[in-house]
């Protein structure tokens, strides 16, 4: 029987997606990048999910593109190839960003190149101690892609950014911690229990609520004062219908813990 690429797990509200391919430490091939990216849209239709957590199986979380697997385009070094490669990378980010869930990372092991990016692109990041970054682009000839170009200075500074994506150094987690790459450092025994339990916290939150602040805090770089002002007034006014507002109203009243529905 063929080794799945990509498994999915559910665990009441949570999805968890494990990139399965531990013999090269998860690097993509073409296929589980189309996956993703249809994946990424079906989650957004899924009423039933309210988070998600990605991580790798094995040693590693993802190592980035598989350049040279007997599963990749055969045209994966030629212009078209890369470029339609790089084309379906934005689809899964902007699935990614795009997703009204939260979208835990667990990073497992070593994340580099677009597996690095792919990372970043999570809105909260739990490392095991065992993690490591590494924006590998210059060691090949070729340049960030998977939206580490917008992701890396937003979390790094732009001097930072620049240092990382040209030397390609290795990050450790502890110095990922300290750079504001991840949220969090954990035992690596301790990594999915971790994980699990933001997760869980965040499903069981008010998910419309989160998915719009997500989405205006996903362009609060781009966006004017007054911009920002007026996109809150607009969502704000959209927040206020949900039964989740009424919910968290009646249990302020009631002096109780609220019990969101996500809705």
């Amino acid at each position: 029987m063929e080794q799945k690429q990509i498994l999915y797990d559910r665990e009441g509200a949570v999805e968890v997606i494990t990139l399965n391919r531990p013999e090269t430490k998860n690097s993509f091939t073409f296929a589980m990048i189309r996956e993703l990216g249809d994946h990424f849209q079906q989650l957004s239709l899924d009423d039933e999910i309210r988070a998600v957590v990605i991580t790798g199986s094995g040693s590693g979380f993802c190592t980035g593109a598989d350049l040279t697997g007997p599963d990749n385009r055969p045209d994966i070094t030629l212009p078209v190839g890369m470029r339609l490669t790089t084309q379906w990378y934005g689809r899964v980010v902007g699935g990614i960003l795009g997703l009204e869930k939260p979208v835990i990372g667990a990073i497992n092991g070593v994340a580099a190149g677009a597996g690095c990016n792919f990372a970043l692109a999570c809105d909260i990041l739990v490392a095991s101690e065992n993690a490591r970054f590494i924006q590998v682009f210059v060691r090949r000839g070729l340049i960030a892609d998977m939206g580490g170009t917008f992701f890396l200075p937003r979390l790094v500074g732009l001097a930072r950014a620049k240092e990382l994506m040209f030397t390609a150094d290795e990050v450790d987690a502890k110095r990922a911690l300290e750079l504001g790459l991840v949220n969090k450092v954990v035992p690596h025994e301790d990594l999915m229990p971790a994980a699990m339990e933001t997760a869980r916290r965040l499903a069981a939150g008010p998910t419309r609520a989160i998915g719009m602040i997500k989405s205006m805090l996903n362009r609060s770089f781009e966006s004017t004062l007054e911009e920002a002002l007026e996109r809150e007034a607009a969502l704000q006014g959209v927040a206020v219908s949900t039964n989740d507002v009424r919910e968290g109203i009646m249990s302020f009243l009631q002096k109780r813990p609220p019990e969101f529905t996500g809705s």
